[in-house]
């Protein structure tokens, strides 16, 4: 039987990982894959994956990415993706699940740019400036058709989770971006 794949994105700070990790423990069988782990397959070559030249790097790795999710799907593990998944690129990994028959949903992590900034600092400080900080969360600050599927994520990480979890349920996560409702954790 295939299961289905979430993709959880936002900004550095919003919580993916996290989120991710406690919304996967929620199915049986699941799978959390984190995007940020492919990187390091590069070991010659690497390229910023903000600056334009990267625009291949950044290709490859995603479908690296997606055809480890689709394969775990299509074998009954409902998947977890985290990693930055940016609108324009939702559309190549829609058409490649439904090629396959699996199903996609999309859900976008975001709160205030702060709080952003204070997450990624208190991790890892001094990894980001705030101005690129600054820059992708404008990336996801207007999401056109893909509105519906922001999850407020000012929260705790269980309150996020439970919010993007109820939102999966109740079929508000499309990545079509049909325009359906929005979800919100309690802060």
């Amino acid at each position: 039987m295939v299961a289905p794949i979430l993709v959880v994105t936002g900004p550095s700070g919003a919580g993916k990982t996290t989120v991710g990790r406690l919304v996967a423990a929620a199915f049986d069988p699941s799978v959390h894959i984190r995007m940020d782990d492919f990187t390091p397959f590069i070991v010659n070559g690497w390229i910023e994956p903000s600056l334009p030249e990267a625009a291949l790097q950044n290709h490859v790795l995603g479908g690296a990415v997606a055809a480890a999710a689709m394969n775990f799907a299509q074998g009954g593990y409902t998947v977890v993706m985290d990693g930055h998944v940016f609108p324009d690129g939702l559309s190549a990994l829609a058409q490649a699940c439904a090629s396959r028959g699996v199903p996609l949903h999309y859900a976008v992590l975001r709160t205030d740019l702060a709080t952003c900034i204070a997450r990624v600092t208190q991790r890892r400080p001094g990894d980001a400036s705030p101005e690129s900080l600054g820059r992708q969360h404008a990336r996801f600050a207007d999401l056109g058709d893909h509105e519906a599927n922001v999850i407020d994520a000012s929260g705790t990480p269980e309150s996020v989770a439970a919010a993007m979890l109820s939102a999966f349920t109740a079929g508000l996560l499309p990545a079509a971006g049909s325009g359906r409702g929005s979800a919100s954790a309690d802060a």
